[in-house]
């Protein structure tokens, strides 16, 4: 009995939370965002906002070959990237928006909700520029041209040949005998 309420405090001291502890993710995101003040996040908003229409263009314009070319698969995976796309802008545009009320009002945890989503966007957006890349064959871990393969074989490796198995190998061995009655 006194096992089990030593136990359960043990943990619950274990949780609270004391000065010099680290705080969870979220504090941490914060606390690098708090690094930059309100204008400089709207500044660096902006840019990311950029950067997102940047990569919807580009999207758009390997659909638009796409189309050309008549590759109805490549068409319907770059449609798929250009329309999570256009969630990710529309998603940012608001967000930005609302950073800059947030800086006008210098609310400072609100301001760095709305810039860590904005960078999450970012994120987002690349992603989605890697996956329309995939799309269309390119930047799916495959070689430049011009690489070079080495390979090294190991000395260790068997020469017997192992294909073939013999019948001896392959009969499971009897457990022995723990009881008299079988």
């Amino acid at each position: 009995m006194v096992l089990g309420v030593g136990l359960a405090v043990g943990v619950a001291g274990a949780q609270t939370r004391t000065p010099g502890n680290n705080a969870g993710a979220a504090d941490v995101g914060q606390r690098r965002t708090a690094n930059l003040s309100g204008p400089d996040q709207v500044r660096e908003a902006n840019a990311i906002l950029e950067e997102v229409r940047r990569v919807r263009r580009q999207v758009s314009d390997l659909l638009d070959t796409a189309r050309q070319e008549r590759d109805i698969i490549k068409v319907n995976c770059l449609n798929d990237k250009l329309t999570q796309i256009d969630v990710t802008l529309r998603s940012a545009q608001e967000r930005q928006e609302l950073l800059s009320n947030a800086v006008s009002l210098n609310n400072d945890g609100q301001r760095n909700h709305e810039f860590t989503l904005m960078t999450i966007y970012r994120g987002r957006s690349s992603t989605l520029e890697g996956e329309a890349r995939q799309c269309i064959g390119e930047g799916n871990g495959t070689f430049d041209q011009g690489s070079v393969v080495q390979m090294r074989v190991s000395n260790a490796i068997t020469e017997q040949d192992t294909t073939t198995l013999r019948p001896d190998t392959l009969a499971p061995e009897r457990p022995l005998v723990s009881s008299p009655v079988m």
